[in-house]
């Protein structure tokens, strides 16, 4: 019995060791893409980041997770396959399709990144992954991709397009959701338009949009995490406890839909702004009305931890504490505006 222990016990050790070479790997990888100075050497640094993604997917509690990795796989080994070929046709100096051979990079690249109308595959792959890879699939997953389209920007009518198109379907397809994971990644999707249309304006303003976005998905799924939420219905079940978690989920729900004072408002307030100084009217109605249809999904999370509470004694004596933290998260979140606000104005001039 004993040897057993201690050979299961060792088998764990193994696992996370194995985990944190895996990570390691991915953020190696990130870097490589990142610093890369031919489009070969960013086709190498995204193969290592998918082969050592994988393997942090793999979860043996639940037996769906291997059609995500081999979903996942798939796609992305079929984007880089398009790209490697590519590069290839431009080594060999094929002169007289030079413009398609960019345009298809370009959309091999939209494709990992997962925008639409390449983005069927994202919900099926998160809906079986912790809450961990959900937090790197959300955030880290996207920088190699956004810094290629970024350096690369050859196509301006493809991102133009793409922006538009992902904000539409992520406001749209997240109405009436009842998965966490669906929400927030229809979210993504949402703000990979805001991403994406503010990367033809002004690169420096996409760095601190992505920095502030992670920065709240990376709240809001260690908070699911330790709760164990998954559907919006525990939320309402776990109503009479946990009030302080409850008041900082909402803050952060309400950050993520853009809504001011909250600090999420900021980077949208300033796309708008260049957007309107680029004469893209249309295009900010449009952003618009999208970001008001993205909030009705955001607020469900909200009715069930708020407006649906039950009423007990314990509430009343709670009402003086919850509005001391919501007046604190408010005080925290108009300083953290006013703190990212000077360099944004400074870019913006």
């Amino acid at each position: 019995m004993m040897t057993k222990f201690l050979f299961i016990k060792n088998k764990l050790i193994k696992l996370s060791f194995m985990k944190y070479i895996f990570m390691m790997m991915l953020i190696i990888s990130t870097l490589i893409t990142i610093n890369s100075s031919s489009w070969m050497n960013a086709w190498m640094g995204m193969e290592i980041n998918l082969m050592s993604f994988i393997p942090l997917m793999s979860n043996k509690f639940k037996k769906k997770n291997s059609n995500s990795m081999m979903m996942y796989f798939i796609i992305q080994a079929g984007a880089s396959s398009m790209i490697i070929i590519m590069i290839i046709l431009m080594k060999i100096q094929y002169i007289n399709k030079m413009n398609n051979l960019m345009n298809l990079i370009e959309l091999s690249i939209l494709m990992k990144l997962g925008a639409s109308p390449f983005h069927w595959w994202t919900p099926k792959i998160i809906i079986n992954l912790n809450w961990m890879n959900c937090l790197l699939f959300l955030t880290w997953q996207k920088i190699a991709p956004l810094f290629l389209l970024s350096s690369f920007n050859y196509n301006n009518s493809i991102i133009y397009m793409t922006a538009l198109l992902s904000c539409i379907m992520g406001a749209i397809l997240g109405i009436n959701q009842s998965m966490m994971k669906l929400i927030l990644i229809y979210s993504s999707i949402n703000h990979l338009g805001w991403m994406l249309m503010i990367m033809i304006m002004n690169l420096n303003m996409l760095f601190y949009y992505f920095l502030i976005y992670s920065m709240i998905n990376m709240m809001i799924c260690l908070i699911l995490m330790k709760n164990k939420f998954n559907l919006l219905n525990q939320l309402f079940k776990n109503n009479n406890q946990n009030m302080n978690i409850k008041i900082i989920l909402l803050s952060l729900f309400l950050s993520l839909s853009g809504l001011p004072p909250m600090l999420g408002f900021l980077p949208k307030f300033f796309t708008l702004m260049l957007m309107l100084k680029n004469n893209m009217l249309i295009e900010s109605m449009i952003f618009i009305i999208m970001a008001t249809i993205s909030l009705s999904f955001y607020i469900n999370p909200m009715l069930s931890m708020l407006i649906l509470t039950k009423i007990n004694s314990k509430w009343n004596n709670k009402m003086s504490f919850i509005l001391k933290n919501i007046f604190s998260i408010l005080i925290i979140n108009i300083l953290i505006i006013m703190f990212f606000m000077f360099p944004m104005i400074n870019n913006l001039m």
